[in-house]
């Protein structure tokens, strides 16, 4: 299931992944408020808070999050990825360097820490 979360400012895109993740509510909930941000602010800060595991995801939910990723790939600024799975903090961290923006790895104990970073307001266009 993923929930958008409040509390976060409009010119961030943030949600939380428990249990089973299916294409459709990736698409009605994430990959709709990501596009609204991308069309509003042209760039797009962005919280993942997964509290489940990745193998949760079902394989269309994850090519969504694959296709929302390249549509907006040169508008991403900021994404804290928050969970507990090394493994996947680790996959973003070398993917880092990789795309556009900045992407930071939380704990789930740092959810707050993440929530701050991502919160940032957003830099000017250079």
């Amino acid at each position: 299931m993923v929930e958008l979360l409040n509390g976060f400012p409009p010119h961030v895109a943030a949600y939380r992944a428990t249990g089973k993740v299916n294409k459709d509510e990736y698409e009605q909930v994430v990959m709709a408020r990501v596009d609204e941000v991308a069309a509003t602010y042209g760039k797009i800060n962005f919280l993942v808070l997964l509290e489940t595991d990745f193998e949760n995801y079902s394989g269309a939910a994850f090519l969504d999050y694959l296709k929302v990723s390249f549509e907006h790939f040169t508008k991403w600024n900021r994404m804290a990825i928050v969970t507990d799975e090394r493994w996947v903090r680790k996959a973003y961290d070398m993917l880092s360097p990789l795309v556009h923006g900045v992407i930071n790895g939380f704990e789930l104990k740092q959810f707050e820490d993440a929530k701050e970073w991502v919160s940032e307001p957003l830099e000017a266009d250079s």
